[in-house]
């Protein structure tokens, strides 16, 4: 496979006219001054899939050949990196650009966006670039700013013409771009919010980019809508987190994210599935519990590894040691669940999956519910006001959750505990569901619900970590054993503690002011 590179792209992008006039940058800070560097002949190919699936993710994947002397020749994929920040802030990954064909491992990062659709040249823009480099007093680089003429060949738009300015931040802080920003804000640029040089090149609008947005839901929402909103917010997390959880590497939160949008969803369609073709559902839970349990390996040795990191940031120095032999071999075990996980995320099985919830995203495979309520129907329709059927809806996993709390009694195992855990989480994602439409009675539940969830998976968390570390003690060295049982001591003081805090938990959500709206 082709060796690359990676970084981070920290840049702010200003849209100005043909004939904009760039004013005088002297003093924009304290101390900075600016050096002109030559100009560069870029022309950029880019890829996509027909329907855009890269850009609808903020992704960008190109060719770029710089035709001036000594230039070369790069293949990048951008791809989003971090929140709201000043600058729009990318991951650059690159390859040597002489190959004619899509690097393998840049196919391989946007698989799960891409799916079954196919690769190809959308647009190439021919870009000339006039370059200033922002300097401090000690000649430290803060940032380059590009003044870059484009000429779009092929598409819908052959032969535009459009000028963008970008300042791209090196070694400076935040101050330099607000500073800067402001300079040629007072000369008539303006913060363009587009994104990508291709979202102008091709003409089309941002905010219709999205990929099956989710739907906006509220007190006249149907039925239908929460079937929707429910589908493509859990695709929208999934394709969120996907290339991230094949850059590897330890991204604990891509791990955590996609789980819980692939658990949430699988709970939320067996909450609606009186309105869902029983065949599609029955398929689409089994794939997404298969995904999840990929997930969740990882995810296990993601929490074990953080109870350890808690108790070696504790200990002395000197017992630290045995730690480390225990935290090597949960790194060697990350990989191999990680190694399995990417097997599952490249499979077919895998992003048929995907391209079902998109397309059920926007036509969900409703059933031809009996309205009767009879042993065929469940006397539900799609087009039912949301408002009044959801507390239906939303009763079945509560009732199904107060029978698992009376059936564990006083002193429950800790397998019962788990199961008032799931059952928990069911009636949370219910009710999370539901409040959009319902208001602020749902989210009481969802949020007192959540609190007991949040509780008894930590008892469970603690209930893995011990069984873990007892293994870990039985085969490993007399010092690793010694630490690994101070570690089994510990996981089960916090089982006892959380064993009786849950109660009280349970007590604040089994109220009549909660569950009042289930009717």
């Amino acid at each position: 496979m082709a060796s690359y590179t990676e970084s981070l792209e920290q840049e702010v992008k200003l849209d100005v006219g043909l004939g904009f006039e760039f004013p005088d940058l002297t003093g924009v800070m304290e101390g900075v001054v600016t050096d002109r560097r030559p100009t560069l002949e870029l022309v950029a190919t880019y890829f996509d899939t027909p329907d855009l699936r890269l850009l609808q993710r903020g992704i960008t994947l190109r060719r770029r050949r710089d035709s001036t002397a000594g230039g070369e020749d790069l293949w990048t994929l951008k791809l989003p990196s971090g929140g709201a920040t000043a600058t729009l802030d990318r991951s650059e990954i690159s390859w040597p650009g002489g190959q004619t064909d899509i690097p393998d491992e840049a196919v391989g990062l946007v698989r799960g966006i891409v799916r079954h659709g196919t690769l190809g040249a959308v647009a190439e823009l021919e870009t000339t670039r006039q370059r200033l480099v922002l300097q401090d007093a000690a000649g430290t680089i803060l940032g380059e700013l590009d003044d870059d003429i484009v000429a779009v060949h092929g598409g819908g738009q052959d032969g535009l013409r459009f000028r963008q300015v970008e300042f791209e931040l090196a070694g400076g802080e935040g101050a330099v771009v607000e500073a800067l920003v402001e300079r040629l804000g007072g000369a008539g640029a303006a913060i363009d919010h587009r994104g990508p040089k291709l979202v102008q090149a091709l003409g089309v609008d941002p905010d219709t980019l999205a990929d099956r947005p989710v739907p906006p839901l509220g007190s006249h929402a149907l039925l239908a809508d929460v079937v929707r909103a429910s589908i493509a917010a859990a695709l929208d997390r999934i394709l969120e987190h996907d290339y991230q959880l094949r850059l590897g590497g330890n991204d604990t939160v891509a791990v955590h994210q996609t789980r819980v949008a692939t658990r949430r969803l699988r709970s939320d369609l067996k909450t609606l599935a009186p309105v869902l073709d029983p065949v599609w559902l029955s398929h689409t839970r089994a794939d997404l519990k298969w995904i999840a349990d990929a997930l969740g390996q990882v995810r296990d040795i993601d929490v074990l590894a953080g109870h350890l990191e808690t108790e070696m940031s504790q200990a002395a120095p000197a017992d630290t040691r045995p730690f480390g032999e225990i935290r090597l071999e949960l790194v060697r075990r990350r990989e191999a669940t990680h190694a399995s996980l990417l097997e599952a995320l490249d499979t077919d099985r895998y992003l048929t999956l995907l391209d079902r919830l998109h397309a059920s995203a926007g036509a969900p495979p409703f059933l031809g519910t009996d309205r009767s309520g009879s042993e065929k129907g469940s006397g539900l329709h799609p087009n039912d006001p949301a408002r009044r059927v959801l507390p239906k809806l939303v009763r079945r996993p509560w009732r199904k959750l107060c029978r698992t709390v009376r059936a564990a009694g006083a002193h429950p195992t800790d397998p019962q505990l788990h199961r008032i855990r799931i059952r928990a989480k069911q009636l949370r994602y219910a009710a999370e569901a539901a409040a959009p439409v319902v208001g602020k009675q749902a989210r009481r539940m969802a949020d007192a619900a959540e609190a007991l969830q949040t509780v008894l998976g930590d008892h469970h968390d603690a209930v893995t970590a011990e069984e873990w570390f007892r293994r870990e003690a039985a085969t490993g060295s007399q010092t690793v054993a010694f630490s690994a049982g101070q570690l089994v001591a510990i996981q089960r003081q916090r089982q006892a503690r959380l064993g009786h805090r849950w109660r009280r938990v349970w007590a604040s959500l089994d109220r009549k002011k909660i569950r009042r709206w289930l009717g």
